[in-house]
């Protein structure tokens, strides 16, 4: 059963149309065995479907399964499943990822992150690339969001730009209703909300303009922005 019907499937043709380089996705997934603490899988059969119809409508994107046994995600320490690692097909980009299904208001996240990998450009101006250099040590940003939430795209988007353009940040999308557990460790009450991970930790709260994020960014990374 298609879970998208023939419209949409007719626009996402015409949107992805500008994809020239192969992109994959690569989706780990696990059984539902849950460990005391941790949240259990998320919508892991719904997500592969979803991805697998997006595939279907665009001959230079594919869609990989893993098991969460895979050597790959043992490297990264995966810890939430479904989680998708979205990248350039024969690369070993592993730091833009989507934990949970990428529906509703995050399907327009899944689409624009695809033409980023998929045509090189994020559209970022090139003074926020050369601020983003200034972060040379290990930076994570986490964007809670739910697939109701029409400013969470925004949020999502800034982080997985940054980490396009430099490989110590990793950038993911988390939906926040699929993992209770990890939302609550942050005390995620609304959404967008943005946890980054550096030397300091800091937060953004809504879907704020690119600069606020990239601020957020360099001072979590221990560096200053250029005024």
């Amino acid at each position: 059963m298609s879970l998208l019907d023939e419209k949409i499937q007719a626009q996402v043709r015409e949107i992805l149309q500008p994809i020239a380089q192969p992109v994959e996705l690569v989706v780990f997934t696990k059984s539902a065995l849950v460990l005391p603490g941790q949240d259990e899988p998320g919508l892991q059969e719904e997500t592969v479907a979803l991805l697998k119809e997006v595939a279907s409508l665009n001959d230079r994107i594919t869609v990989v399964e893993k098991p969460f046994s895979d050597p790959e995600a043992q490297a990264l320490g995966l810890t939430h499943a479904p989680t998708t690692l979205l990248r350039e097909a024969g690369s070993q980009r592993s730091n833009i990822r989507f934990l949970g299904i990428p529906s509703g208001y995050e399907f327009s996240t899944l689409l624009e992150a695809l033409l980023m990998l998929g045509t090189g450009e994020s559209n970022l101006p090139e003074p926020a690339r050369k601020e983003l250099e200034k972060v040379t040590e290990p930076v994570r940003l986490q964007s809670f969001v739910t697939p109701t939430c029409p400013y969470c795209p925004r949020a999502v988007m800034a982080a997985f730009k940054f980490a396009y353009h430099n490989p110590n940040i990793v950038a993911e999308g988390v939906e926040a209703s699929e993992f209770p557990v990890l939302s609550g460790r942050y005390k995620i009450s609304g959404v967008p909300d943005t946890v980054i991970h550096g030397r300091t930790q800091q937060r953004v709260l809504g879907g704020q303009p690119e600069r606020v994020f990239l601020e957020a960014t360099l001072k979590a990374a221990g560096v200053g922005a250029t005024a």
